[in-house]
């Protein structure tokens, strides 16, 4: 894949989580990177795996699923209106279709909700608890082995970083994430950039308990000050906001890793009154090694 076209992609991307509120087609998110409609959309599909349309209307779900479990509690309206759907009827009905269960069912935290007739469900036979997420689904044993792999945990403040970023074309899928890697130590290579410690980390805007690994988002990424040397270089940039960050040091095994997040979101995150953005997770990368399962890194959540 050229990487004018993960620019573009990228670009449009970017455009459709930042206007997510907002009515979006085709043919204006095209016009905004600069292709037909036709191309883009061919493009779009071969980046993502997922027409434009399927990953817009995902992505406000998902975005609705997250916000109903803030701590403020936000309306069934507000959630609708920042999601970009046209009403909370409209909204409810999707969301009951989508994942199964209702918006207010969702909210409560409901125990024993059947989502078999949810479309998520039809579509990649993954059955969605609205409770999974949020109430303590590990057990006792996993939760103490997670609680001892973690170094350090507290909120942050970090200055805004800039990265090169070069996206996964087979989204969580390990060897998507490993070419992805392998293009960017090319591109790294090829602009005569020394890898550095600590400079390398992945953007990752998915939750593996709502999305199919084929289409989760994954950004391979490493940190360049020189900004307009990425901008000229045709390589996607991804900036890392400046605010407050939730920083976890996790030094344990890599295969573990799925066990940490869900304790993080199960267990960690209810106990606070934290308000997550939900945008994505940047893992910061100190010492991976494949063959004896190490994984050693910092895990960063903007929070509010």
């Amino acid at each position: 894949m050229l990487l004018r076209d993960q620019q573009r992609i990228h670009q449009a991307v970017n455009y459709v989580l930042a206007n997510i509120a907002s009515p979006l087609s085709i043919a204006e998110v095209a016009n905004h990177v600069h292709l037909s409609a036709f191309h883009f959309h061919r493009v779009f599909k071969s980046i993502t795996n997922e027409p434009f349309n399927q990953f817009v209307r995902r992505k406000r779900l998902e975005k609705a699923f997250h916000s109903l479990l803030r701590y403020h509690q936000p309306s069934i309206t507000e959630v609708s209106e920042c999601c970009g759907f046209s009403s909370p009827a409209n909204f409810s009905k999707a969301f009951q279709a989508y994942f199964g269960f209702s918006a207010s069912q969702h909210r409560k935290g409901a125990l024993g909700i059947d989502s078999k007739n949810g479309k998520l469900f039809s579509k990649y036979g993954k059955e969605i608890s609205p409770a999974l997420l949020y109430n303590g689904s590990l057990s006792e044993q996993e939760s103490e082995r997670v609680r001892a792999n973690i170094k350090r945990i507290e909120v942050v403040s970090l200055p805004a970083t800039h990265y090169g970023v070069i996206a996964s074309t087979q989204g969580y899928a390990i060897e998507g994430i490993m070419d992805a890697w392998s293009q960017m130590r090319e591109w790294l290579a090829f602009n005569d950039i020394a890898i550095e410690h600590g400079k390398t980390a992945g953007f990752c805007f998915d939750n593996v308990w709502l999305t199919p690994t084929e289409v989760c988002r994954y950004e391979s990424a490493y940190a360049v000050a020189d900004i307009n040397m990425l901008k000229q270089a045709g390589m996607c940039v991804r900036t890392q906001a400046e605010g407050r960050y939730l920083l976890i040091e996790y030094d344990g095994k890599m295969s573990e890793m799925q066990t940490f997040y869900l304790w993080l979101l199960s267990e960690y995150f209810p106990q606070t009154r934290l308000t997550i953005t939900y945008e994505y997770v940047i893992e910061r990368y100190l010492e991976i090694n494949c063959d004896q399962d190490i994984m050693k890194l910092e895990v960063l959540v903007k929070v509010h």
